[in-house]
C-alpha cells in the first residue's frame, strides 16, 4: 500500500469516527426529549380516564348552549365524552387573557369545548405538545389584522373574532377549530403541510396524494368564481411547497358543512371522518 492510499484510507477511518459520533450524540440528546413528550401524552390520557362519568356545572352547560352555534348539531351520544375532555383540558392548559391576565370561566369554556371537539373521539394525547393558549381582545399583539395563530405548543386566539365565529355553526369558518387543527397537523412531526399522522403511518401517502387534489380543486373551483365548501384561504396559503392550510380549513368545513364536503369532495371527507371517528354529514338540529 503506497502512502497516499494509507493517508486516503486513513481519512476515510476518521471521518467515518466522526458521523458516528455526532449521529450517536444527536439521538442521546433528542431522546430525553420524546421520553418528555410521551410521558405528558400519557399523563393526559391518564387524566381523562379519571374524568370518565364526571359532566360540566350546570353554569358550564348554560355557556355552551347560550355561545356555541354548533351545540344543537352535536349527537347526543356524543355528550358524555366531550363533557370529560372539556373537563380534562381545562384541569390541563393554562388559558391566558392578555388584557388582564385572568381569563373567565366563560372564555375557557368556550375554548375548551370548541377545542375537544375535535378530540371528542380521539385522545387528550393530540394536544400533548401544548403549552398555553392567550386570548387577546382583539389584533394578536405584533401580528396586525391576525385572528388567530398556531405553533406547536401555543395558540392565541383574538376574543373577540372567536366569539363571532363559534355563534354561527354553518359558515365554515370557525377560528378555534382552525387553530386546534394546526395543533394536531404540527404534533407528529412539528411541521404544518396538512398531513396530520406520522410520516412512518400507512396512511401518509393518501394524505398526500389527497392534499395535492384538494388544494387544486379549491383553487380551480376560486379562480373560476365558484362557491366551494373550504374556504379559499385554504388554498392560498402555501410555505415552502407545504400546504398548511388544507387540513385546518377543510376541519372548519367538516364540522360546520360536513353534508356539503361529503357532496363536493367525498375522498377528503371520508379521510377527516376516519380521523375524527365522526360523521357530520349525519347530524341534524335538535329541537329543544
Amino acid at each position: 500500500m503506497t502512502g497516499i492510499e494509507k493517508i486516503f484510507y486513513c481519512i476515510i477511518f476518521v471521518v467515518s469516527l466522526l458521523f458516528f459520533f455526532l449521529n450517536s450524540k444527536q439521538k442521546r440528546t433528542k431522546l430525553p426529549k420524546l421520553r418528555i413528550t410521551n410521558s405528558r401524552g400519557e399523563s393526559l390520557d391518564k387524566l381523562l380516564q379519571e374524568k370518565k362519568g364526571q359532566t360540566l356545572s350546570s353554569n358550564q352547560k348554560a355557556i355552551l348552549t347560550n355561545n356555541l352555534g354548533i351545540y344543537y348539531w352535536l349527537p347526543e351520544e356524543i355528550t358524555q365524552p366531550w363533557e370529560e375532555r372539556i373537563l380534562s383540558f381545562l384541569a390541563s392548559f393554562p388559558i391566558t387573557y392578555m388584557k388582564k391576565n385572568i381569563a373567565t370561566e366563560e372564555m375557557k369554556t368556550i375554548v375548551a369545548a370548541e377545542a375537544c371537539l375535535l378530540i371528542v373521539n380521539r385522545n387528550l394525547s393530540d394536544y400533548r405538545h401544548l403549552k398555553v393558549i392567550h386570548l387577546w381582545e382583539d389584533e394578536i399583539k405584533d401580528n396586525k389584522n391576525v385572528r388567530g395563530s398556531a405553533s406547536r405548543n401555543e395558540i392565541n386566539l383574538s376574543w373577540k373574532f372567536l366569539k363571532e365565529s363559534v355563534t354561527n355553526a354553518r359558515d365554515g369558518h370557525n377560528l378555534i377549530l382552525h387553530e386546534f387543527a394546526h395543533l394536531i397537523d404540527f404534533a407528529d412531526d412539528g411541521i404544518a403541510q396538512s398531513i396530520p399522522v406520522s410520516r412512518f403511518s400507512g396512511k401518509f401517502k393518501k394524505w398526500e396524494r389527497l392534499v395535492d387534489e384538494e388544494h387544486k380543486k379549491l383553487m380551480n373551483a376560486y379562480n373560476s368564481g365558484k362557491n366551494y365548501s373550504i374556504r379559499a384561504y385554504g388554498g392560498y396559503e402555501s410555505i415552502n411547497g407545504n400546504k398548511p392550510e388544507i387540513f385546518s380549513c377543510g376541519t372548519s368545513a367538516f364540522f360546520e358543512r360536513g353534508a356539503r364536503l361529503k357532496r363536493e369532495s367525498p375522498e377528503i371527507y371520508k379521510a377527516f371522518k376516519e380521523f375524527y371517528k365522526l360523521d357530520p354529514a349525519t347530524w341534524k338540529k335538535r329541537i329543544v
